[in-house]
């Protein structure tokens, strides 16, 4: 298949049968849209492959709190509904997805008393649409930053006050609670799962702090009971280079990782303000064994580093994973920098009271200025990179921005991602740039209405060659004789197609 334009999936008629004769000249996007109470409950959603996705949010109610879980199946037909009381107000630490299950952990808005459930775990099966729920007492407090689910346990890492991360594995059989590291007295943060479909095994990776410039990585295998099968620690090239970041992205049948990662040069002379990181590293570990390492700085690669470099001393950098097929592996580095607005204030100085202007600065958001995509082979060797320039959005958060998917005839690899009320895509063969950056907007379900904004935009990969766009967007009638509500605040979730 040969991709050659990015639409937004739009609805047949015959699933449309309230559309009237004199609206059958307009094609509505395939599009879920919610009326919104702004800044009060958001909605979580998590995506079930072909099994379609889930809604998680809380029903507005004075008598009690409720949460509803909404499943939709691949053309936003609703295949469940299901409502699930808490026993005390609660919020949501995390959700997850795989393409059978949707889960999410959730903690108690106040403080209980010791041995008082004050953590839930819920889990909602695509297939039978049962839920679950298990409930407990998590005595360490700190912000809960993933969850995960494999056989029977679910596995996540709590950030606490003292800046260090734990991981604990949760039996939903036996309903025990372990800890995983507690033996190891460095500080540790938690930095990947892997699920190996083939062994039926769950890889985790964590980073060790050994000394101030000293860092090592402990892989751990675990079964479907929790139990840890094996545990393999490294370290890049002794102490010539640290560790910031690691992850997963692939097993294969012989039993052979390949992690991928950001380290930093130790030696290199870097400037205070100079955050970013020095480079790319592979490794892949075979049978327990830690195999060849491979080191990539950016400064190598000279066409985009000579472009880019004088953004390099005061940004920072984030690595991330985009999409794989059979043989390739692409990942993506974002650089963005803290994008900061000047205002003057009037102060009142001495007996006088004379006005005083005074310079203050605020963080409007982040600049994300230019990426660099890399495409590796299954051994973690290089193959080519491609170099990618944002024009200097500006985003309120910080967040992996690139989603893609590799056409399995032509190897044609095709990238996305979503700003305000636009998606924007490009297409990439090796080196090639098949179709430069091109953008579409994002419609509405009515055509009456308009998209005026968007903020906490998301764009995913779903199935196949679809991608799924939702943000929180403000919508305004087109037309005065309009009845419908004016500067409506909504969920919206468009399904988008490459053909």
């Amino acid at each position: 298949m040969l991709f050659k334009k990015l639409i937004i999936t739009v609805l047949c008629l015959w699933l449309m049968p309230i559309i009237s004769v004199s609206a059958q000249d307009f094609d509505p996007p395939l599009r879920l849209e919610f009326d919104m109470v702004e800044t009060k409950f958001p909605i979580n959603m998590e995506l079930l492959g072909k099994n379609g996705l889930v809604l998680f949010f809380q029903k507005e109610s004075k008598e009690d709190t409720k949460w509803i879980v909404c499943q939709y199946d691949t053309i936003f037909q609703i295949q469940k509904m299901r409502a699930v009381p808490f026993e005390t107000k609660t919020i949501v630490c995390a959700t997850g997805s795989d393409e059978n299950f949707f889960y999410a952990m959730l903690q108690n808005e106040v403080n209980t008393k010791a041995n008082t459930a004050n953590t839930y775990i819920l889990r909602y099966d695509a297939t039978t649409k049962k839920i679950d729920v298990f409930s407990f007492y998590l005595a360490e407090k700190g912000k809960i930053t993933s969850i995960v689910h494999f056989g029977n346990i679910f596995v996540y890492s709590v950030y606490n006050s003292k800046s260090e991360e734990h991981v604990y594995v949760f039996n939903t059989k036996s309903l025990e609670h372990a800890i995983l590291h507690q033996n190891k007295v460095a500080p540790h943060e938690f930095q990947d799962t892997y699920l190996d479909t083939i062994s039926q095994r769950l890889w985790l990776v964590s980073k060790f702090y050994e000394a101030k410039k000293q860092t090592s990585i402990r892989l751990m295998q675990l079964d479907t009971n929790g139990s840890v099968l094996q545990e393999i620690p490294f370290t890049l090239d002794g102490s010539k280079y640290s560790i910031n970041s690691c992850k997963i992205v692939y097993s294969d049948k012989e039993n052979s990782l390949l992690l991928v990662g950001n380290y930093l040069d130790n030696e290199e002379n870097r400037h205070s303000t100079r955050s970013n990181n020095s480079g790319v590293f592979t490794v892949t570990v075979k049978n327990g064994q830690v195999g060849q390492m491979h080191f990539f700085d950016y400064s190598s690669f000279e066409n985009w580093y000579a472009i880019s470099k004088k953004t390099f001393s005061n940004c920072y950098d984030i690595l991330y994973f985009v999409t794989q097929n059979d043989s390739l592996v692409i990942l993506a580095s974002d650089f963005y920098a803290p994008e900061y607005q000047q205002y003057y204030t009037s102060q009142y100085a001495g007996s006088g009271f004379y006005p005083s202007p005074s310079v203050e600065s605020k963080l409007i958001g982040f600049k994300y200025q230019n990426a660099c995509i890399f495409t590796f082979d299954k051994e973690g060797k290089l193959l080519w990179h491609n170099p990618l320039n944002y024009s200097e959005l500006i985003l309120k958060s910080v967040h992996p921005l690139l989603n893609g998917y590799i056409d399995s005839e032509t190897n044609d690899a095709l990238f996305l991602f979503g700003f305000n009320n636009k998606i924007f895509s490009l297409i990439c063969n090796k080196t090639l740039m098949v179709q430069t950056i091109k953008s579409i907007a994002v419609q509405s379900s009515s055509r009456f209405e308009s998209i005026n904004s968007s903020e906490k935009v998301n764009c995913q990969h779903w199935y196949d060659n679809y991608f799924i766009y939702s943000a929180y967007q403000r919508t305004s009638k087109k037309y005065s004789s309009n009845t419908r509500k004016n500067n409506k605040y909504v969920f919206g979730v468009n399904k988008l197609g490459y053909m």
